[in-house]
């Protein structure tokens, strides 16, 4: 006979290997486990620039290097099918300079949705370039770099 505990034990069985599904479909979004600090904008472009500080890694030969997932959102995007970027940058602390390892674009905020390839990035990617005019320019690299000045 199969009696009320056997129910709710099923239904507990059930709802957990549900929530295991959703977990698990959850981590596969991108932004998921970013916690996305907010360096600037463009106000000409609408771009909205954020780091994850979570990210930052140390690379490179005596670990002058640091490596940091960039978020970027713009209302320009739209005109390629995407409302998102998500790029991850290098920066050479000695010599203050940046490179784009890659970089995915997302259809929705965030990083989140589809993903898109952006073509137009690619003869970009891994040239190292001077610092930009721009929040991912000087003022990340003061962010991510110690200045090795006592002040």
């Amino acid at each position: 006979m199969y009696s009320i505990y056997q129910a709710t034990q099923n239904f507990f069985k059930r709802s957990q290997s549900s929530a295991f599904v959703i977990f698990f479909l959850c981590l596969n979004s991108t932004g998921v486990f970013a916690e996305w600090e907010r360096v600037g904008e463009e106000r000409a472009s609408s771009l909205e620039y954020y780091l994850d500080m979570q990210s930052v890694k140390q690379t490179g030969p005596m670990s002058i290097y640091r490596q940091v997932k960039v978020l970027i959102q713009a209302p320009a995007f739209k005109s390629q099918s995407l409302e998102s970027a998500i790029s991850l940058n290098e920066y050479d602390c000695m010599n203050a300079k940046l490179r784009v390892l890659q970089t995915t674009g997302f259809t929705q905020p965030w990083g989140n949705g589809d993903k898109v390839a952006l073509s137009t990035l690619s003869s970009q990617t891994n040239e190292w370039q001077a610092l930009p005019e721009t929040p991912f320019g000087q003022h990340t690299v003061d962010l991510l770099c110690p200045s090795g000045k006592d002040d």
